[in-house]
């Protein structure tokens, strides 16, 4: 049992030391760990706070690359850069190069720009002219679900009584208790700052709205 899964035990009244309610084995700690699984990855793509390097060897007229993590989830990109020519690449989209560059599947020279495709693809623009330099990668990486006790926690410590109150909503929730679990869930809320964002009263209906360009930017 975990410090996480302790925290958890003792918030819903059961005694970690000699828990009643969940056994501690990885079988019986499987439900408090699926839920502290679940918080875990909701609060890394909230937050983009676990992140790691990738470097990818760049191949001559090869302009489409696969990420594979060994330990999670592609989440997104937020840095890329060349190591050898020492500057950063602009993040950019398909329709931005068609009006840039209808050309830009065959257009060759050293990388200005990169995109991601789907989960696991990123792609460079323009295709490298040249096999010599290597993209520097740091992505926003969904950790795997951890299955023991002996696991690291890939969450910062910030975090922590974020995903704790998470995981106790969620036992109140599917014991029924739903005045338990929205009191947690609101302190899950108020630890994340998405108080305002998840309005909890019943009367104020959700309106989202994101601002787009009419017309995609030009790749400078």
């Amino acid at each position: 049992m975990n410090l996480l899964e302790r925290q958890v035990l003792e918030l819903i009244g059961d005694n970690p030391d000699s828990p009643d309610v969940f056994l501690d084995t990885d079988t019986g700690m499987e439900p408090v760990r699926d839920a502290l699984n679940d918080a875990i990855q909701e609060i890394v793509m909230l937050t983009g706070s676990h992140k790691r390097q990738y470097f990818i060897p760049l191949r001559q007229d090869q302009g489409f690359y696969r990420v594979r993590l060994n330990y999670g989830s592609f989440g997104w990109i937020t840095d890329a850069r060349l190591v050898g020519q020492g500057y950063r690449l602009e993040q950019t989209g398909i329709l931005r190069l068609l009006s840039h560059d209808p050309r830009w599947m065959i257009t060759s020279a050293n990388p200005r720009a990169y995109f991601q495709i789907g989960t696991d693809i990123v792609a460079v623009y323009p295709k490298p002219s040249g096999d010599s330099d290597i993209l520097e990668l740091t992505i926003v990486e969904v950790p795997d679900p951890y299955t023991t006790d002996a696991d690291r926690i890939k969450l910062k410590s910030d975090f922590h009584y974020a995903a704790i109150h998470f995981a106790v909503a969620d036992y109140w929730a599917s014991r029924g208790d739903a005045r338990e679990a929205l009191k947690h869930w609101g302190l899950y809320l108020d630890v994340m700052g998405l108080r305002e964002t998840f309005d909890q009263s019943l009367h104020a209906p959700q309106r989202f709205k994101t601002t787009k360009e009419n017309v995609p930017t030009v790749t400078a």
